[in-house]
């Protein structure tokens, strides 16, 4: 008698779970989002891009102080525009990939700063280097979705991009704005 209480306790219990809606989240549009970097190589401008990433990011531009966000970046999926090129910030002295595919950025404050704008600080991970960033971002709705847009500078060589004989600035400048464009789906939660 018991063990048909205690079930049918579990399962009322499970309907009642069932029947409060989850909280709302954003979804990442991946084939309408992006991430890129530019830098310059010789003193002439670069431009290139992950092809993948996912980011769980939950944004309401009325109160982003409750901003969360976790992004992770497949460092494997690096397009500087040459097969060669690829091949190489893969390897060892850049980003070393067979041993860190990933790097991940981790909100930890967001406030509005004025004029639509806002600052997002954070940690960001490469090489299994992390290090404080600010980004300036904007937001801007577009029907059911959130575009959010933004760009931080790093210093390359802090997170040992570029080992080795491109340690030299002179070739690859150390700064590098990373540059991004989230679209949400979904009302934030």
């Amino acid at each position: 008698m018991k063990t048909r209480n205690v079930a049918a306790l579990l399962a009322t219990a499970g309907l009642m779970f069932a029947a409060v809606p989850a909280l709302a989240a954003q979804t990442l549009v991946p084939a309408q989002s992006k991430i890129g970097f530019a830098f310059k190589q010789m003193n002439v401008p670069v431009e290139g891009s992950f092809k993948r990433f996912d980011a769980k990011v939950d944004f309401d531009p009325a109160k982003p102080e409750k901003t969360q966000a976790n992004i992770t970046v497949d460092l494997t999926s690096i397009d500087v525009g040459s097969a060669d090129g690829n091949k190489t910030t893969q390897g060892k002295d850049w980003f070393n990939t067979s041993a860190t595919p990933k790097a991940t950025f981790v909100a930890s404050s967001v406030k509005a700063v004025g004029g639509g704008k806002f600052e997002a600080k954070g940690k960001l991970t490469i090489k299994g280097i992390t290090r404080d960033v600010t980004a300036t971002l904007t937001s801007k709705a577009d029907g059911a979705n959130t575009d959010v847009e933004g760009s931080f500078p790093i210093q390359r060589l802090q997170f040992k991009i570029g080992d080795g004989d491109w340690a030299d600035t002179g070739t690859v400048a150390d700064e590098v704005t990373v540059k991004f464009k989230l679209v949400l789906a979904g009302k934030p939660g």
